[in-house]
Parts: C-alpha cells; structure tokens; sequence
C-alpha cells in the first residue's frame, strides 16, 4: 500500500473517537476526502486512485478513503473491488462519492460476441476505439489462430495447394476428436464440435478480443492440462449492455471490470497446457512453473506482453487518457518479432578449442536464457538443429568423435556433425516422427532448459573452417515437404572457427 494511504489513518488512531468525524468531516490538507458505496451501502477495500496515476488508497470500513492530491487540473477519482464495475467520479467537489455497480452473477451463453475489426457501423468493436492495440493483435499469431494455412492442412489432410489426403490428417485419423482444435485456436465457435473449416463471422478472427476480455478466470472444476481451451475457462458475458475485464483497475466506462488475473501466468494456461490423446503434447505452463523466470517473479506476460514503450494512450480520441507507456502491454505477443525473441533467448559458445596436427577438438555450448519455459516450446513439432558443417563450401569433415543429428533433422543434415533439441514423438507403430494425435505417452524431450547448458564435445580431422549453425523450425522437414509448405527455417545463431595452417 502506498505511503500516503496512512497519513490520515495513523491520526485516526491516536484521536478519540468522539474527535474523529469532527475533524475529518473534510479533508486533512493536501487530501480528497471521499467514500466508495453500492447501492446497499458503504464498500470496504476498494482501491482509489486517481485516474491514470501511480498511487491508490483503500476505503476503510465505512468506504471513506482519504486521497493525496496530484499536481495539476481536476481529475477523476476511480475505486474498484472485487465483484464490481470500475467507478469514477470527479474529485471537483468534494467529499467525492464514487458508487460501484455490481457484476452480473450469471454468464449469459446468448451473448452476440463483438468482432475486433474497425467497423464506424457497430460501436462497440475493438478497433474502433484501440487501434494500435488492434494493430499489434493483428499481427499476431491468435489473429490467425482460425485461419491458419498450416494449422489448416494439418487438421484436415490437405497440402499447401489444397490438394486433399496428403501428409497428417488429423479429423481422418482422430474424426470425433476435432474439438480439441476449436477449443482453443476458435474459442467462440458455436460449437466446439463443429468443423472448424466451416467457421464464419466473428468465431473466424479465432483468439480475438472479446473473447479474451470476456474470460473471468480459470474454471475451478477443470483439471489443467486434461481440460483445456474453452473448457478450462469461466467466462462472464452480460445478458444487457456489455463486460470487459482487463488489468488497468481505473477505466471507469461503467463496462470495464478490473481483474488482476490477467496479469497471472495461468491466464495463459488454459490454452498452453494440454494433454491430447493422452500425450502431454502442450506444457508451457508447466514448464513455466519449473522456470527461473518463475522463481524471479515474472510471468508469461511480462515476456510476451510486455510494453513497447511506444503507445501512450489505448484509445486517443476516444476517451482514453494519457498514461505511462510502460503500463500498456503489447498484444503483439512477440517483443520485436518472433525471430528477435528467438534469437535473444538461446545462445551458442565454442569452448576449449584444441588443434592437434590435422584434428581439433572443442565443446559447443547451447543454452536459453532470459526465458519462461523450455526452447523451443509450444506445438510439439517445433524443434532446434546444431549444425557442424564448413559453410559456405558444403564439404563433409570426417567426424572422429561427437554426435551427429538424425533422419528425423531431414536428409539434407541427417549423418552430419550436430545435434537436435526436440520433443520427439513415435506411434505405436515405431514410426517417428509422430503427431502427437497419433503418438505414444512416452517421447524423447532434449529440447533446452532455462538454467541448464547442453554441452557437446566434437573432434574433427582435417577442417579448414567449421561454422556453427542453430536452426529453428516449426515442422519437421517430412511434414512440410509433403504438405509442400514453404521452408521457414530460421537462424537463430552461428559461428565460425578458423583453424590454423
């Protein structure tokens, strides 16, 4: 609680009580006197503020706050509590007298979800008002999280043409298992069992605005990771007028619901924890939990939310109000791109070089660092390749001692100097890799730990130049061969070694 919150309270204490209405029937200097009710009474515990300002106060038992003036013109003062709209009123008179309104107790299934596109037609759709948050959220991954070429081909067997039985299929191999899809990349499908091909209007946008901003908290009769997606969340839409929770505890519009969950790793987790078919195919989250990032007190937000530093106002001309830029997070979800984030979060060392006649020796490093969970993390399929190769020239060095990567890293590195940071699926067939709708429990994981380098000794004979090559690949190099997918391998890192003749 904030210094200031005392002054009047530690005087309090010391007076008789007999004294205390009296004295504070106004403010003590350099004070706004006020109290937040509801319409039974005084509220105890909400936090006051005024708007857009750092510090808050808390109303005591009778909802009387005391507030530190700020420099400058009048403002608003805001208070909210649990179970309750954001209230403001103006602090121009005083005592100031903010009412709270109650939330609706019921979540409304009949609600008509509001589309985030622009729309001057529709008022309340997000981009009207919060452009450069609609911009960042465009950009994004859950913008696309319906439409998805990729996800797309994977669910229903088609390649990168629209050619159809290609490649992985998930619906012909798992047909009445498709809601495990919906539940998460099309949240408000209208029914989690529809096909998700078929999806129109605002469940087409996928993880979209209003379904995010409608999501009260985790529900607590779901078993995390075995439910997932739209089953794993309590969601509160109002049967009249609108509901929009959110993490700034001052936006007074008389809809706006302050909700400090959404600043809370398992915020995320409902849709980055999943075991499917039996295989723990998604564990972000509790791969965050077993993170340094954890014990440091940061969570997934503070990495994939985290501030621009460029936006200083959600909605200018709209009524927003000018704030500290580094109080509105990014809903780009990458900080930069996806690849800067990649590349800031592994790094690759060569020690203990030796040269011994025609051969060297040295210990390749790979670590992540500045990370919450495991490198790389999310749909399974993703994986890191080292490469021990002599760039440009494409030579093959006789390798005297070290591991070398497999089939699965694709025929064009398989039997070379390297290694795979991978979760590796088989089915029961031994074939591998699998999909993780057809897969075993059990898999091979060396992907990266946060806080624990993998260490790799090679001995070469003969090389003129080694270089160092850290890959990054969303799919194996089979599926997206025979989806017919555009390679997007991305270099995350490399190195070079000169060898003295």
């Amino acid at each position: 609680m904030p210094r200031h919150a005392f002054a009047p309270l530690l005087l309090l204490l010391f007076l008789p009580g007999g004294l205390v209405f009296a004295l504070f029937s106004t403010a003590p200097p350099g004070f706004v006197a006020g109290q937040v009710v509801d319409d039974s009474g005084p509220v105890a515990g909400a936090r006051v503020r005024f708007k857009a300002q750092p510090d808050a106060v808390w109303s005591d038992r009778a909802g009387r706050f005391f507030l530190p003036l700020s420099p400058g013109p009048v403002q608003r003062v805001t208070a909210t509590h649990p179970g309750y709209f954001i209230g403001g009123a103006s602090s121009e008179r005083a005592p100031v007298s903010v009412r709270l309104r109650r939330l609706p107790t019921e979540d409304c299934p009949e609600y008509a979800w509001v589309a985030p596109t622009p729309n001057r037609l529709q008022s309340h759709q997000c981009g009207n008002c919060h452009a450069e948050i609609y911009r960042e959220w465009a950009a994004s991954g859950h913008a696309r999280a319906a439409t998805n070429r990729r996800f797309l081909n994977l669910y229903d067997g088609t390649d990168w043409q629209g050619r159809p039985n290609v490649g992985w299929n998930l619906l012909a191999d798992q047909p009445d298992g498709a809601s495990v899809c919906a539940a998460c990349h099309v949240p408000t499908i209208p029914s989690v069992f529809d096909d998700v091909r078929a999806v129109q209007g605002t469940a087409a946008h996928g993880v979209h605005c209003d379904y995010c901003h409608k999501i009260d908290r985790l529900d607590e009769r779901a078993d995390l990771g075995k439910t997932f997606g739209s089953f794993a969340y309590r969601l509160l839409r109002p049967k009249e007028g609108q509901l929009f929770f959110g993490p700034l505890d001052d936006v007074d519009r008389n809809e706006d619901v302050y909700s400090p969950f959404y600043r809370e790793s398992r915020y995320c987790a409902g849709c980055h924890e999943g075991t499917v078919f039996g295989v723990h195919a998604y564990g972000t989250f509790s791969e965050w939990l077993a993170s340094p990032a954890r014990r440091e007190g940061k969570s997934c937000q503070s990495c994939h939310m985290k501030p621009t530093g460029l936006m200083t106002n959600i909605a200018p001309g709209k009524g927003g109000v000018e704030r500290d830029p580094q109080t509105l997070a990014s809903h780009g979800m990458f900080a930069g791109s996806q690849a800067a984030m990649l590349r800031q979060s592994v790094r690759l060392e060569v020690n203990d070089f030796e040269q011994a006649g025609n051969a060297i020796s040295f210990e390749v490093v790979v670590s992540a660092r500045d990370v919450g969970h495991r490198v790389p993390t999310g749909f399974p399929d993703r994986h890191l390749v080292l490469v021990v190769d002599t760039q440009p020239t494409g030579d093959d060095m006789p390798l005297a001692f070290g591991p070398v990567l497999p089939a699965s890293a694709g025929p064009e590195l398989a039997g070379r100097p390297g290694k795979l940071f991978a979760k590796q699926l088989t089915d029961a067939d031994g074939d591998a890799p699998a999909p993780f709708w057809r897969a075993l429990p059990e898999f091979s994981d060396t992907r990266l730990t946060p806080g624990r380098p993998d260490r790799s000794r090679f001995r070469l004979l003969n090389p003129q130049r080694v270089e160092l090559r850290l890959l990054y690949r969303r799919f194996w190099p089979s599926t997206t061969a025979s989806k017919g997918w555009p390679d997007e391998t991305i270099v995350l890192a490399t190195k070079s070694v000169y060898v003295a003749r």
